[in-house]
């Protein structure tokens, strides 16, 4: 049995068993020496610029596009609005824990169809003008449940199995 390895209440019990034999030797903290911050590749992350965008647009390019893409914008906030309202009355309304799951469901699936709708305009937008259009990832899963392996995959209701 170690010292470094024992708890508190271990120790403290090593020491009344008399098998620490010093205290002053306990306080010393163990250190361990902690490796610099790495990005991917093994580069210390200070040294390595961050991976720029793209074909960013320029300002005559994103001035082209502004009156409609703040349109675009402003239909996405109602409608996101829209859900939001729709799943706050479906919450209210729910009498059981399974209405209250279906209605969570309902509102997770709208928000993400219209997160595609506006994705699949803000492209066609880009499109129109031949401006560069991003490569966005497609969603998996549930959004925002980390990747696959972790919470939210594995069969649950709607959800993809486990990779």
């Amino acid at each position: 049995m170690t010292l470094p390895s024992l708890s508190l209440r271990r120790l403290s019990l090593a020491l009344a068993l008399g098998l620490a034999t010093s205290a002053p030797a306990l306080a010393q903290p163990v250190t361990a020496p902690v490796p610099a911050p790495t990005q991917p590749g093994g580069a210390p992350t200070g040294q390595v610029p961050r991976k720029q965008r793209p074909e960013r647009l320029t300002p005559e390019q994103r001035q082209k596009i502004f009156p409609e893409q703040r349109s675009l914008a402003v239909k996405d906030h109602q409608a996101r609005i829209a859900i939001l309202e729709k799943g706050r009355r479906c919450l209210a309304a729910a009498a059981n824990a399974d209405a209250l799951s279906d209605c969570m469901r309902q509102e997770r699936d709208a928000i993400q169809a219209q997160r595609l709708q506006h994705m699949t305009s803000m492209r066609d937008l880009l499109q129109r003008n031949g401006l560069p259009v991003p490569q966005w990832r497609p969603l998996q899963g549930k959004p925002g449940m980390g990747m696959p392996g972790g919470p939210g995959y594995g069969g649950g209701k709607g959800t993809p199995q486990a990779l």
